[in-house]
């Protein structure tokens, strides 16, 4: 398998600020379902990106999928499988009432959005980018009360996911703070007002933001 840094020396172009990704550096069986050669990191790709680290469905080998029980999540999911031309999968499942799962099983795909997630620091440079990506997860994992209340919520184990979102945040001219319970990690946004209003384009789930 290649190294990190190789792949991302390799994988990579830059066209107008534009990154896209060259599949073939992330498949190495000739068994695997072919993607599109090339996959822009775009604006609904980083959203995507927001959205399954927040709701992923399954840590099993080449499974990339969310779990929710909004369909507008789910079918932004599905949509943007069957852009990369794999087989959706759907099925319903018993976890804090009744969910559903969005998936596909892809072992180069899986590969791709973890080595995403894992360099979002480095890849999502441009504010749009940013935006996307959070409006992400905070519709799957992010809570609010109106203007003047914004958190995103994290697993015990995901101390580090937090502080890299709190600099893409602060990138944003946002302060933060991090605050971690015995259960679960809170990402504070403070006075979020100006931040939530330049969100509001690219979140699906607007109802969140109506004021309680």
């Amino acid at each position: 398998m290649l190294h990190s840094s190789v792949i991302f020396k390799y994988s990579e172009m830059y066209i107008h600020n534009m990154v896209e990704i060259s599949t073939r550096n992330f498949t190495f069986s000739q068994k695997a379902k072919k993607l599109p050669e090339i996959i822009k990191i775009d604006e609904e790709f980083a959203y995507i990106i927001g959205l399954w680290k927040a709701d992923r469905c399954s840590n099993a080998k080449g499974i990339v999928g969310v779990r929710s029980k909004d369909e507008d999540l789910l079918e932004s999911f599905r949509k943007f499988i069957e852009k990369m031309k794999l087989d959706v999968k759907e099925r319903i499942v018993k976890s804090y009432g009744t969910v559903k799962e969005v998936y596909c099983c892809s072992m180069p795909l899986r590969r791709i959005f973890e080595y995403v997630a894992k360099n979002r620091d480095k890849l999502f440079s441009e504010k749009r980018m940013i935006l996307s990506y959070l409006a992400g997860i905070i519709d799957g994992d992010g809570s609010t009360g109106g203007n003047s209340h914004l958190v995103i919520f994290y697993s015990p184990g995901e101390l580090e996911d937090a502080k890299i979102d709190s600099q893409l945040i602060k990138k944003l001219g946002f302060d933060t703070t991090i605050k971690i319970k015995d259960n679960h990690i809170r990402l504070y946004i403070l006075k979020p007002s100006k931040l939530i209003k330049d969100l509001l384009p690219f979140i699906i789930l607007k109802r969140k933001f109506m004021a309680a």
